[in-house]
């Protein structure tokens, strides 16, 4: 089901996705400097990523300037996922190539959608989690075992593949936040609904090989990114358990 209507007391579920929202830009916010460093002319090889280079994995996705679109995704409280790849995205000639990934899940859930501004914020939405999987990817090899929290060895790479695949579930769990603040406001579009049951689905068949994709992802920033951006049972087991989630950095 959508989230409860504006202006209503926040449920615990939902202080768990803010917390999650803000976690992620916290993280970026610390390692902004190493992302940089690693995405520089002369340190562009990527460490982590087999395949491709690092500021490649940032490349800036294509400014919104929709405002009705802009104000749907400030609704749904993702500003800041877009906001923050235009302002630290590199002016990469090359296209992201995990972008592929991130339209994929557009096609699928706007399949029949004529809402303009909606399209434009599904796919900015989509965009953005692209480049926060290549943010986090870029600067894997920095980071910690997300269960055992030892560092990374530098030969444990991680593929294109595999990131695509993160993209995938990061991009399915930002636009359904996206549908669901639109059905809240209006439920009567049909194309709409059938678009939120498609991403509710897709949820549904991902939850349970989540575990073990989670595993071979491995690392701390990259995992919490996949685990709390889609709704699975274990989306916010830290929380629930009383772990702190951001205690390494």
């Amino acid at each position: 089901m959508p989230p409860s209507p504006p202006h209503a007391t926040p449920t615990l579920y939902e202080s768990w996705e803010a917390l999650a929202d803000g976690l992620q830009v916290q993280r970026l916010a610390l390692h902004l400097p190493q992302l940089r460093d690693q995405t520089t002319a002369s340190k562009s090889g990527a460490s982590a990523v087999t395949g491709t280079i690092s500021s490649a994995l940032v490349a800036r996705p294509a400014a919104l300037s929709d405002p009705p679109a802009m104000a749907l995704i400030e609704a749904a409280k993702l500003s800041a996922w877009v906001n923050l790849p235009s302002e630290h995205g590199t002016p990469d000639t090359a296209a992201n190539p995990l972008a592929g990934a991130a339209e994929q899940v557009d096609g699928l859930l706007l399949d029949g959608v004529s809402d303009e501004p909606l399209r434009a914020a599904v796919r900015a939405v989509s965009a953005a989690s692209a480049w926060w999987v290549g943010a986090f990817a870029a600067i894997r090899h920095l980071g910690v075992h997300h269960a055992r929290l030892t560092a990374i060895e530098a030969n444990d790479t991680v593929s294109l593949d595999t990131l695509r695949a993160a993209v995938r579930v990061v991009a399915l769990g930002t636009d359904q936040r996206v549908l669901a603040h639109h059905l809240r406001h209006d439920s009567t579009d049909e194309a709409v609904r059938l678009a939120y049951c498609r991403a509710v689905t897709e949820g549904i068949v991902t939850e349970p090989g989540l575990p073990a994709f989670l595993e071979r992802l491995g690392e701390l920033r990259l995992v919490d990114l996949v685990s709390t951006s889609i709704p699975w049972r274990g989306r916010f087991m830290k929380y629930a358990g009383g772990t702190g989630a951001g205690q390494v950095e």
